[in-house]
């Protein structure tokens, strides 16, 4: 019985290359050395492993089936061995994100650009759901990382902020909105506001509960884009943060509505599992 791999490890490079002498260059040992441990295996296997000429080594016939085994064994090592490397060099690999259609649209693709940039070889799998989904995806392993709107809780996850976002009630830039100066002004105007089962729109009704202010949205939208389009055309007041507005604003599409009354401020950040995180999703996390 053969109990010390390091000796078939030996008679795989010895058989390999042909050559004692190229065997040790690749294992970085002596050639003495090499010899010992073939000599150690052959006592073992109690049969000879090698003619010896000028030329180099050639195997018996008896050592031609171990050393189809050890090929097969050490070829797959090598193979391993490859793939280890390039998954830490970014060579390889795959990274799994969980994000919102408005997280990835106003945060994400960029940094995503960057980063695929600097590591060209790595493939991406990005989920498109809400919040919640998304932290289920991240405790059932099926992402590396998730994006969220935070603050949430959760336990189980460590939570990088990555965005601050400062969310205000807006209108179209036409709107007269000169009469509405506090958050309870906002009830006798019409509203337009995400579904109540966005994590943004339980933000928004608990900062207005503070308040002890309840709005009754004439319209609820799942998505964030078509909100800002109605409140473009002048369907209604939208509650926004203003990162998401910002070409708008610019283009005196929407304007802010001043109020006495400040929302809380929320953030964007990476939710990971620090157990489970990958190779890939470590450098794409100390690249933001």
């Amino acid at each position: 019985m053969i109990e010390d791999l390091n000796l078939l490890r030996v008679f795989y490079y010895v058989a390999k290359t042909g050559q004692i002498s190229k065997a040790a260059e690749l294992l970085n040992v002596s050639q003495p050395a090499i010899s010992q441990q073939i000599k150690t295996l052959e006592n073992q296997v109690q049969f000879k492993l090698f003619f010896r000429s000028k030329k180099g080594v050639k195997l018996t016939n008896d050592a031609q089936e171990i050393y189809s085994y050890c090929k097969a064994i050490f070829t797959s090592v090598e193979s391993i061995n490859h793939t280890l490397q390039n998954i830490s060099s970014l060579d390889s690999g795959t990274l799994r994100i969980g994000a919102s259609d408005t997280i990835c649209k106003y945060y994400l693709i960029d940094k995503l650009k960057v980063f695929e940039q600097a590591f060209p070889k790595i493939r991406y799998r990005v989920t498109n759901c809400t919040t919640a989904e998304s932290l289920n995806l991240l405790k059932n392993n099926d992402v590396d990382i998730a994006f969220v709107h935070f603050p949430v809780s959760h336990k189980q996850f460590t939570f990088q902020p990555c965005l601050t976002l400062e969310d205000f009630f807006v209108c179209s830039y036409d709107f007269d909105c000169s009469k509405i100066k506090s958050l309870s002004d906002l009830t006798r105007y019409r509203t337009l506001l995400l579904e109540k089962s966005s994590h943004s729109r339980k933000f928004l009704d608990a900062n207005l509960l503070r308040y002890n202010i309840q709005l009754q949205p004439k319209f609820e939208l799942a998505s964030l884009d078509l909100l800002i389009e109605f409140a473009k055309k002048n369907m209604g007041i939208i509650c926004v943060s203003r990162q998401y507005i910002k070409k708008e604003l610019e283009n005196k599409e929407l304007k802010i509505i001043d109020l006495k009354e400040k929302l809380d401020t929320r953030s964007i950040s990476l939710a990971y599992d620090k157990n489970t995180i990958s190779k890939a999703a470590q450098r794409f996390m100390e690249m933001l």
